[in-house]
């Protein structure tokens, strides 16, 4: 089954049915027909976690519209607690696992804990949502095995250092549409649109639909 699913990570809730994962906190998602998500505790609020929460985001992760864990991840920025930050991104990360789904993950000036995370994990997709990192990190993520998302703002040279079967798009907050996000990055890589679509689209369908035999 060939899905229209082209933007792995977005907070939108406007766009057609079926063409976006929404990102959500499990106390925010209401599952509606035809739609995908992700769902995962974002590291700005875990401060505002509750007891019942990891019971009901192990709940809602097993749903069959929930295609990823996530976003977690880790902001040196936005939250100072550091461990509480990797205790948190290491249980949603097991759960990915066990449910054999990918792991989409938040990352800002916090590469060192993200490799040390990487270093406990066994196996399964991981993807850095937004990468807006220099080509000399996209090179040390991509060799530790993950996968790039790009939106609307990124660096140039760590698109192009990206390979074709570790690429994805997404929209995020942007005000910019996908269709215009795949125009930019098709422009910056001299791709025609259509064929980086399909070569994004053939990974969507591997990494996020090939669990389920589609």
């Amino acid at each position: 089954m060939k899905v229209d699913l082209l933007d792995i990570h977005t907070h939108h809730e406007d766009g057609k049915p079926g063409e976006a994962i929404i990102s959500k906190a499990p106390k925010e998602l209401i599952i509606e027909s035809g739609r995908w998500y992700s769902v995962g505790f974002h590291p700005w609020f875990l401060h505002e976690l509750e007891a019942d929460d990891v019971d009901l985001l192990k709940q809602l992760a097993e749903h069959p519209q929930v295609l990823a864990i996530g976003e977690a991840g880790f902001d040196n920025k936005r939250n100072s607690n550091r461990e509480a930050q990797f205790s948190f991104f290491f249980s949603q990360s097991v759960l990915a696992t066990s449910l054999e789904k990918p792991l989409i993950i938040h990352m800002v000036h916090a590469a060192d804990l993200l490799l040390r995370a990487n270093r406990l994990r066994k196996h399964g997709p991981w993807i850095i949502h937004g990468f807006r990192g220099k080509e000399k990190l996209a090179k040390q993520l991509l060799n530790e095995g993950m996968y790039l998302s790009f939106g609307e703002r990124y660096n140039v040279e760590a698109l192009r250092a990206t390979p074709p079967d570790r690429l994805f798009l997404e929209t995020d907050e942007s005000k910019l549409g996908i269709n215009q996000i795949y125009r930019k990055v098709a422009q910056d890589l001299n791709m025609d649109v259509a064929e980086l679509e399909e070569t994004v689209g053939n990974n969507i369908q591997r990494i996020f639909f090939q669990r389920l035999g589609w």
